[in-house]
Protein backbone atom coordinates (compact mmCIF):
# COMPACT_ATOMS: atom_id res chain seq x y z
CA UNK A 1 0.00 0.00 0.00
CA UNK A 2 1.63 3.60 -1.04
CA UNK A 3 0.35 6.49 0.61
CA UNK A 4 -0.99 10.35 -0.76
CA UNK A 5 0.22 13.56 0.48
CA UNK A 6 -2.26 16.60 -0.02
CA UNK A 7 -0.35 19.20 -1.34
CA UNK A 8 -0.66 22.68 -1.37
CA UNK A 9 1.07 24.46 -3.44
CA UNK A 10 0.83 27.89 -2.55
CA UNK A 11 -1.15 30.71 -4.50
CA UNK A 12 0.80 31.76 -7.51
CA UNK A 13 4.39 32.54 -7.19
CA UNK A 14 6.11 28.97 -6.70
CA UNK A 15 7.94 30.24 -4.25
CA UNK A 16 5.10 30.00 -1.88
CA UNK A 17 5.42 25.97 -2.20
CA UNK A 18 6.29 25.16 1.54
CA UNK A 19 9.86 23.19 1.81
CA UNK A 20 7.62 20.32 2.91
CA UNK A 21 6.00 20.36 0.16
CA UNK A 22 8.96 20.23 -2.22
CA UNK A 23 10.75 17.34 -0.47
CA UNK A 24 7.48 15.01 -1.05
CA UNK A 25 7.50 16.89 -4.98
CA UNK A 26 11.21 16.12 -4.83
CA UNK A 27 10.85 12.38 -3.59
CA UNK A 28 7.15 11.32 -5.58
CA UNK A 29 6.32 8.41 -6.93
CA UNK A 30 3.51 10.06 -9.01
CA UNK A 31 2.31 13.84 -8.75
CA UNK A 32 -1.47 14.53 -9.83
CA UNK A 33 -2.14 18.25 -10.39
CA UNK A 34 -4.40 20.45 -10.98
CA UNK A 35 -5.03 23.46 -13.49
CA UNK A 36 -4.33 26.43 -11.03
CA UNK A 37 -0.82 24.52 -9.96
CA UNK A 38 1.80 26.40 -11.37
CA UNK A 39 3.46 24.01 -13.79
CA UNK A 40 6.76 25.00 -13.55
CA UNK A 41 6.98 23.19 -10.11
CA UNK A 42 6.89 19.90 -11.29
CA UNK A 43 10.54 20.78 -12.63
CA UNK A 44 11.25 19.54 -9.01
CA UNK A 45 10.20 16.28 -9.52
CA UNK A 46 12.53 13.26 -9.96
CA UNK A 47 13.11 11.81 -13.44
CA UNK A 48 11.33 8.52 -12.77
CA UNK A 49 8.23 10.44 -11.56
CA UNK A 50 5.18 10.08 -13.46
CA UNK A 51 2.71 13.46 -14.12
CA UNK A 52 -1.31 13.46 -14.30
CA UNK A 53 -3.14 16.40 -15.29
CA UNK A 54 -6.52 17.10 -13.35
CA UNK A 55 -6.96 20.09 -14.20
CA UNK A 56 -10.41 21.47 -14.02
CA UNK A 57 -11.69 24.57 -16.28
CA UNK A 58 -14.98 26.30 -15.54
CA UNK A 59 -17.83 23.90 -17.68
CA UNK A 60 -15.14 21.74 -18.75
CA UNK A 61 -13.50 19.73 -15.74
CA UNK A 62 -10.62 17.39 -17.54
CA UNK A 63 -11.36 14.57 -14.84
CA UNK A 64 -14.72 14.97 -12.74
CA UNK A 65 -14.34 14.64 -8.96
CA UNK A 66 -15.62 10.93 -9.00
CA UNK A 67 -12.52 10.31 -11.53
CA UNK A 68 -10.18 12.01 -9.67
CA UNK A 69 -11.42 9.87 -6.14
CA UNK A 70 -10.84 6.83 -7.95
CA UNK A 71 -7.51 7.62 -9.74
CA UNK A 72 -6.33 8.41 -6.22
CA UNK A 73 -7.71 4.76 -4.76
CA UNK A 74 -5.59 3.23 -7.79
CA UNK A 75 -2.12 5.57 -7.24
CA UNK A 76 -2.33 5.04 -3.82
CA UNK A 77 -3.28 1.87 -3.42
CA UNK A 78 0.53 0.83 -5.27
CA UNK A 79 3.96 1.24 -3.16
CA UNK A 80 4.31 4.50 -4.20
CA UNK A 81 3.98 7.84 -2.81
CA UNK A 82 2.12 9.63 -4.54
CA UNK A 83 1.11 13.53 -4.48
CA UNK A 84 -1.72 15.33 -5.12
CA UNK A 85 -0.69 18.76 -5.73
CA UNK A 86 -3.44 21.44 -5.36
CA UNK A 87 -3.01 25.53 -5.82
CA UNK A 88 -3.15 27.23 -2.57
CA UNK A 89 -4.48 25.72 0.25
CA UNK A 90 -6.00 21.77 0.24
CA UNK A 91 -8.23 22.26 3.26
CA UNK A 92 -9.48 25.44 1.55
CA UNK A 93 -12.17 25.05 -1.03
CA UNK A 94 -10.20 22.38 -2.42
CA UNK A 95 -12.24 19.40 -2.27
CA UNK A 96 -9.72 17.91 -0.01
CA UNK A 97 -12.50 16.18 2.72
CA UNK A 98 -14.30 14.57 -0.68
CA UNK A 99 -10.83 12.77 -1.32
CA UNK A 100 -9.41 12.17 2.19
CA UNK A 101 -12.92 10.42 3.04
CA UNK A 102 -12.45 8.26 -0.45
CA UNK A 103 -8.95 7.54 1.28
CA UNK A 104 -9.84 6.66 4.46
CA UNK A 105 -12.71 3.92 3.14
CA UNK A 106 -10.14 1.95 1.80
CA UNK A 107 -7.73 2.10 4.61
CA UNK A 108 -5.01 4.24 2.51
CA UNK A 109 -2.52 6.53 4.12
CA UNK A 110 -2.49 10.16 3.65
CA UNK A 111 -0.99 13.47 4.73
CA UNK A 112 -2.40 17.14 4.30
CA UNK A 113 0.31 19.41 4.03
CA UNK A 114 -1.16 23.20 4.06
CA UNK A 115 -0.24 25.96 1.65
CA UNK A 116 -0.72 29.78 1.34
CA UNK A 117 -4.06 30.03 0.15
CA UNK A 118 -5.33 32.44 -2.28
CA UNK A 119 -6.62 35.44 0.47
CA UNK A 120 -3.22 35.38 2.38
CA UNK A 121 -0.98 35.72 -1.43
CA UNK A 122 -3.54 38.30 -3.10
CA UNK A 123 -3.82 40.68 -0.27
CA UNK A 124 -0.11 40.67 0.78
CA UNK A 125 1.21 40.88 -2.88
CA UNK A 126 -1.05 43.73 -3.38
CA UNK A 127 -0.46 45.33 -0.34
CA UNK A 128 -3.35 44.99 1.36
CA UNK A 129 -3.70 43.69 4.96
CA UNK A 130 -6.29 41.03 6.05
CA UNK A 131 -6.40 42.54 9.84
CA UNK A 132 -5.54 46.15 10.87
CA UNK A 133 -5.86 47.44 14.35
CA UNK A 134 -7.89 50.25 13.06
CA UNK A 135 -10.26 48.82 10.45
CA UNK A 136 -10.43 44.62 10.77
CA UNK A 137 -10.71 42.48 13.70
CA UNK A 138 -11.75 38.84 11.64
CA UNK A 139 -11.43 37.32 8.53
CA UNK A 140 -14.15 35.02 6.70
CA UNK A 141 -12.94 32.88 3.76
CA UNK A 142 -15.74 32.43 1.49
CA UNK A 143 -16.74 30.99 -1.95
CA UNK A 144 -20.01 32.82 -4.65
CA UNK A 145 -20.30 29.20 -5.57
CA UNK A 146 -23.01 28.60 -2.34
CA UNK A 147 -25.51 25.53 -1.54
CA UNK A 148 -29.18 26.42 -2.51
CA UNK A 149 -30.29 28.56 0.38
CA UNK A 150 -27.12 29.02 2.06
CA UNK A 151 -27.18 32.71 2.97
CA UNK A 152 -23.74 34.78 4.33
CA UNK A 153 -24.60 37.29 7.23
CA UNK A 154 -22.59 40.34 5.20
CA UNK A 155 -23.74 42.67 7.36
CA UNK A 156 -22.10 41.51 10.66
CA UNK A 157 -19.23 39.75 9.12
CA UNK A 158 -17.83 43.35 6.92
CA UNK A 159 -18.52 45.24 10.75
CA UNK A 160 -14.85 45.99 11.75
CA UNK A 161 -13.90 42.73 9.31
CA UNK A 162 -13.17 41.21 6.32
CA UNK A 163 -14.97 38.83 4.19
CA UNK A 164 -12.75 37.38 1.18
CA UNK A 165 -14.68 35.49 -1.54
CA UNK A 166 -12.84 33.09 -3.52
CA UNK A 167 -13.95 32.86 -7.80
CA UNK A 168 -16.06 35.45 -7.12
CA UNK A 169 -16.33 37.07 -10.33
CA UNK A 170 -19.24 35.54 -12.27
CA UNK A 171 -21.93 35.68 -9.63
CA UNK A 172 -20.69 39.79 -8.45
CA UNK A 173 -23.97 41.17 -9.46
CA UNK A 174 -25.38 38.83 -7.22
CA UNK A 175 -23.11 39.15 -4.41
CA UNK A 176 -23.67 42.63 -4.76
CA UNK A 177 -27.29 42.84 -4.14
CA UNK A 178 -27.22 40.91 -1.18
CA UNK A 179 -24.85 42.93 0.43
CA UNK A 180 -26.84 46.04 -0.70
CA UNK A 181 -30.04 44.37 0.68
CA UNK A 182 -28.40 43.71 3.90
CA UNK A 183 -27.46 47.45 4.66
CA UNK A 184 -23.71 46.98 3.86
CA UNK A 185 -22.68 51.00 2.92
CA UNK A 186 -22.75 51.00 -0.75
CA UNK A 187 -18.97 53.20 -0.57
CA UNK A 188 -16.87 50.16 1.35
CA UNK A 189 -14.24 49.68 -0.13
CA UNK A 190 -13.28 46.23 -2.54
CA UNK A 191 -10.67 45.01 -4.14
CA UNK A 192 -10.26 42.68 -6.76
CA UNK A 193 -6.87 40.85 -7.48
CA UNK A 194 -6.63 38.47 -10.48
CA UNK A 195 -4.18 36.39 -10.81
CA UNK A 196 -3.08 36.89 -7.08
CA UNK A 197 0.83 36.51 -6.57
CA UNK A 198 1.87 35.87 -10.14
CA UNK A 199 3.57 38.18 -12.50
CA UNK A 200 0.04 38.38 -14.38
CA UNK A 201 -1.54 40.02 -11.25
CA UNK A 202 -3.81 42.48 -11.48
CA UNK A 203 -5.21 44.35 -8.83
CA UNK A 204 -8.65 46.93 -9.07
CA UNK A 205 -10.37 48.53 -6.20
CA UNK A 206 -14.10 49.69 -5.99
CA UNK A 207 -16.62 50.36 -3.73
CA UNK A 208 -19.70 47.74 -3.58
CA UNK A 209 -21.70 50.38 -5.53
CA UNK A 210 -19.01 50.44 -8.18
CA UNK A 211 -17.27 46.60 -8.14
CA UNK A 212 -19.60 45.27 -11.12
CA UNK A 213 -18.82 48.14 -13.04
CA UNK A 214 -15.09 47.78 -12.69
CA UNK A 215 -14.99 43.74 -12.97
CA UNK A 216 -16.50 44.41 -16.57
CA UNK A 217 -14.49 47.20 -17.13
CA UNK A 218 -11.48 45.57 -16.94
CA UNK A 219 -12.67 42.57 -17.87
CA UNK A 220 -11.26 40.84 -14.60
CA UNK A 221 -12.26 37.04 -14.91
CA UNK A 222 -11.49 33.85 -12.78
CA UNK A 223 -9.57 33.06 -10.51
CA UNK A 224 -10.09 36.39 -8.86
CA UNK A 225 -10.34 36.93 -5.07
CA UNK A 226 -13.09 40.08 -4.27
CA UNK A 227 -11.67 41.49 -0.96
CA UNK A 228 -14.42 43.54 0.80
CA UNK A 229 -14.06 45.67 3.83
CA UNK A 230 -12.15 48.93 5.39
CA UNK A 231 -8.64 47.02 4.95
CA UNK A 232 -8.85 48.01 1.25
CA UNK A 233 -7.94 51.47 1.51
CA UNK A 234 -4.95 50.79 2.59
CA UNK A 235 -3.53 50.11 -0.72
CA UNK A 236 -1.95 53.17 -1.81
CA UNK A 237 -1.56 52.94 -5.65
CA UNK A 238 0.88 50.22 -6.78
CA UNK A 239 2.38 47.94 -3.90
CA UNK A 240 5.46 46.29 -3.47
CA UNK A 241 4.81 43.35 -6.06
CA UNK A 242 3.81 45.83 -8.56
CA UNK A 243 7.19 47.50 -8.50
CA UNK A 244 9.13 45.04 -9.38
CA UNK A 245 11.76 45.61 -11.74
CA UNK A 246 9.69 42.90 -13.79
CA UNK A 247 6.78 42.89 -12.93
CA UNK A 248 3.89 42.36 -15.75
CA UNK A 249 6.22 40.84 -17.89
CA UNK A 250 5.71 37.28 -19.10
CA UNK A 251 9.09 35.06 -20.23
CA UNK A 252 9.47 32.36 -21.54
CA UNK A 253 12.82 30.55 -20.97
CA UNK A 254 14.14 27.98 -23.44
CA UNK A 255 17.42 25.57 -23.49
CA UNK A 256 18.57 21.97 -24.56
CA UNK A 257 19.44 21.06 -20.67
CA UNK A 258 17.07 20.64 -17.87
CA UNK A 259 15.35 23.43 -16.67
CA UNK A 260 17.16 24.71 -13.36
CA UNK A 261 14.81 25.90 -10.99
CA UNK A 262 16.98 28.72 -9.43
CA UNK A 263 16.88 29.93 -12.82
CA UNK A 264 13.12 30.39 -13.05
CA UNK A 265 13.33 31.79 -9.67
CA UNK A 266 15.48 33.98 -10.48
CA UNK A 267 12.81 35.72 -12.98
CA UNK A 268 10.13 35.82 -10.69
CA UNK A 269 12.02 37.57 -7.86
CA UNK A 270 11.80 40.33 -9.98
CA UNK A 271 7.90 39.89 -10.58
CA UNK A 272 8.25 38.59 -13.70
CA UNK A 273 5.30 36.19 -14.56
CA UNK A 274 7.71 32.87 -16.12
CA UNK A 275 7.64 29.35 -17.97
CA UNK A 276 10.17 27.50 -18.94
CA UNK A 277 10.60 24.67 -21.87
CA UNK A 278 13.12 22.47 -22.54
CA UNK A 279 13.69 21.76 -26.24
CA UNK A 280 15.32 19.58 -28.60
CA UNK A 281 15.97 15.23 -29.06
CA UNK A 282 17.17 14.82 -25.31
CA UNK A 283 14.56 17.16 -23.82
CA UNK A 284 12.07 15.45 -21.12
CA UNK A 285 9.06 13.84 -22.59
CA UNK A 286 7.20 14.13 -19.42
CA UNK A 287 6.95 17.58 -20.00
CA UNK A 288 5.47 17.94 -23.60
CA UNK A 289 1.50 17.35 -22.77
CA UNK A 290 2.63 20.10 -19.70
CA UNK A 291 3.56 22.30 -22.20
CA UNK A 292 0.83 21.57 -24.49
CA UNK A 293 -2.05 22.14 -22.05
CA UNK A 294 0.01 25.87 -20.63
CA UNK A 295 0.70 27.00 -24.03
CA UNK A 296 -3.20 26.97 -24.96
CA UNK A 297 -3.65 29.27 -22.64
CA UNK A 298 -0.90 32.29 -22.66
CA UNK A 299 1.11 34.08 -24.71
CA UNK A 300 4.38 35.78 -23.82
CA UNK A 301 5.73 39.42 -23.71
CA UNK A 302 9.68 37.90 -24.44
CA UNK A 303 11.74 34.50 -25.00
CA UNK A 304 14.81 34.44 -23.42
CA UNK A 305 16.88 31.56 -24.67
CA UNK A 306 19.27 30.40 -22.43
CA UNK A 307 21.97 28.87 -24.97
CA UNK A 308 22.30 31.17 -27.72
CA UNK A 309 22.37 29.00 -30.14
CA UNK A 310 18.63 27.69 -29.92
CA UNK A 311 16.72 30.71 -31.70
CA UNK A 312 17.95 29.81 -34.75
CA UNK A 313 17.94 26.07 -33.85
CA UNK A 314 14.51 25.88 -32.37
CA UNK A 315 12.38 27.96 -34.46
CA UNK A 316 10.37 25.39 -36.65
CA UNK A 317 9.83 23.56 -32.82
CA UNK A 318 8.43 27.08 -31.34
CA UNK A 319 6.04 27.25 -34.08
CA UNK A 320 5.04 23.83 -33.54
CA UNK A 321 4.46 24.32 -29.91
CA UNK A 322 2.25 26.78 -31.21
CA UNK A 323 4.10 29.42 -28.85
CA UNK A 324 2.89 32.69 -29.13
CA UNK A 325 4.50 35.98 -29.09
CA UNK A 326 2.79 39.33 -28.66
CA UNK A 327 4.23 42.33 -30.59
CA UNK A 328 4.95 45.66 -28.91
Amino acid sequence: MGKVYFVGAGSGDPELLTLKGKRLLESADVIIYDRLVHPVLLYLAKDSARFIYSGKYPKNHVLKQKNINQLLLEEGGKHQSVVRLKGGDPGIFGRVGEEVSTLQAKGISYEIVPGVTAASAASSYSGIPLTHREYSSKVTLATAHRQAGESIDFKGLTENGTICLYMGVERVEDTQRKLLEQGVSPNLPVAIVEWGSLGRQRTMTASIQTMVEAIENYQLQNPSLIIVGEVVSCRKGAEWFEQLPLFGQKILLLDIEKIDFEIILSYTQKGADVYAIQVGEQRDLRFDEVHRCYLRDHSFDEVVYLDQNLKNMYIKELDSLNVRVRKR
